[in-house]
């Protein structure tokens, strides 16, 4: 019997994920490539793959149920599978006990970093049948495939499941080698690619899209997770990157693109080979990405924008040297300023990521870290609260000695004080960050540079953007 396996974004909405309906009604939306890298591998084995990003429609849980109902066929084996960040837990469980009431028969999975972190936490609950540890390609096919033909549970890697009340856990799944064995996302089950759109700063030209070109980093920050990629860093070839970039140009008639990885530009000899194939096709684009300052130098620079990048992503998280030591960041900050100072040069728009509210962070430190922003020619500014993610060192520290003031996974996202820092307290972090956003964007300078971006195609959509930021930013913390 043929099997339809049924995948879903859970129905958070954006004022629960930032916790603010003006940073929720600001926020962009990037392609899920993680689940539709799953969906595009059960595809390659006959399996009927749909899929619902019920954040993104912005779905009730009820019009979710419904939108699933459609897909279930009693002709079929079907299966319910959920994926699920820290954050969205809460929404997560909330819609699987009703699928669960409403679909018995129904086997649900859930996957993603919750789970891969936090199994005993995310397995407590009845509803979810199979959890899925770590990179779900492969684990999830042999799973579907085990039930299917009645086979041993215990001899699929990578999974927790429950036996007479008892959370059993099988052999973990070792990493994908060569990600090149991977088919592309599967984003043809995504209704309309072009309605996912980042962030105000976060793109030049529309429609643009997302893609990931390796997997895990080998950087040592104590507030970042890695229990789903793991800290081993893998890539693409890039004759596959470029394979993929072609498809999103001529197929889904991308504009420019976004590559979505921690690290991009860690391997200066693929990024030279990627973009000579480019050259060699005429393939023409503007791009973007994340890097550490670390793994840039000027005459690299000088070629990534020839080569059409117009905006990097750098994570600095402090100004302060001490810092910097304690969360493992492994730069300093004369790096950081020479890289974005090269970049300034060369016309490369640079945004600097920074986290306040550090287990060690003082009232001095965000203040110099606010004085640095200021100082360093950034373009903009990304200011979130430190936020000690499960999988992270800071989590397995933090907890055992009761820094963390609530263990609520739904203020796990960022824009909430749940750590005490040993120099300042909650809600003083949650004023040095509007302050260190009031400081820098309410420059004249920037004020200006922003009011010219709205002379353009997509002026009223960034006005709405930047009016939303801005209430954010005036509001006084409660």
């Amino acid at each position: 019997m043929k099997s339809r396996y049924i995948i879903i974004y859970p129905p958070i909405s954006r004022a629960e994920r930032y916790s603010s309906k003006f940073l929720g009604a600001a926020g962009g939306s990037q392609v899920p490539l993680g689940v539709l890298y799953i969906a595009a591998y059960l595809e390659k084995f006959g399996y009927d793959v749909k899929f619902i990003d019920a954040e993104h429609q912005q779905l009730t849980e009820e019009e979710t149920i419904e939108q699933v109902k459609q897909y279930i066929d009693t002709d079929l084996n079907c299966y319910i599978a959920l994926t699920s960040t820290t954050v969205c837990f809460s929404r997560t469980l909330s819609i699987a006990k009703k699928f669960k009431l409403e679909f018995p028969h129904i086997p649900i999975m859930l996957g993603g970093a919750h789970v891969s972190a936090l199994p005993e936490h995310a397995m407590s609950f009845d509803c979810f049948d199979y959890g899925i540890i770590g990179e779900g390609e492969i684990t999830t096919y042999e799973l579907l495939k085990c039930l299917e033909n009645k086979g041993n549970i215990d001899e699929v890697d990578g999974i927790v499941y429950r036996k007479s009340e008892k959370l059993i856990y099988t052999k973990p799944r070792k990493h994908f080698k060569n990600l090149d064995e991977l088919p592309f996302p599967a984003r043809h089950l995504v209704k309309d690619i072009h309605s996912y759109v980042p962030t105000l700063c976060d793109y030049k030209t529309l429609p643009v899209t997302n893609i990931i070109t390796s997997r895990g980093c080998p950087g040592l920050c104590t507030f970042c997770s890695n229990a789903v990629f793991n800290r081993t860093y893998r890539e693409r070839s890039a004759q596959n990157i470029f394979e993929e970039i072609k498809e999103v140009i001529k197929k889904y008639k991308i504009r420019e693109i976004h590559f979505n990885d921690d690290t991009f530009l860690i391997d200066k000899r693929r990024i030279y080979k990627l973009f000579e194939l480019c050259k060699q096709e005429k393939l023409k684009f503007s791009w973007s990405c994340f890097s550490r300052v670390d793994n840039v130098n000027y005459e690299f620079l000088k070629f990534l924008k020839q080569n059409g990048c117009w905006h990097i992503a750098f994570g600095i998280e402090s100004g302060d040297e001490r810092v910097l030591k304690d969360i493992k960041k492994e730069i300093s900050l004369d790096m950081a300023e020479q890289a974005i100072t090269w970049c300034h040069k060369l016309g490369i728009k640079t945004k600097g990521h920074f986290i306040v509210g550090h287990p060690t962070d003082t009232v001095e430190s965000i203040n110099k870290t606010i004085e640095f922003a200021l100082k360093v020619p950034f373009s903009d500014v990304v200011v979130t609260v430190s936020t000690p993610m499960p999988g992270s060192e800071q989590f397995r520290t933090l907890i055992p000695q009761d820094k963390i003031k609530e263990l609520d996974y739904n203020k796990f996202n960022s824009w909430l004080s749940i750590v005490e820092p040993e120099g300042i307290s909650a809600k003083e972090v949650l004023i040095k960050q509007k302050e260190f956003y009031k400081r820098f964007y309410l420059r004249p300078s920037v004020i200006w540079r922003y009011g010219l971006s709205l002379i353009s195609f997509a002026g009223p959509r960034r006005f709405v953007t930047l009016f939303m930021n801005f209430l954010y930013i005036i509001l006084p913390v409660k």
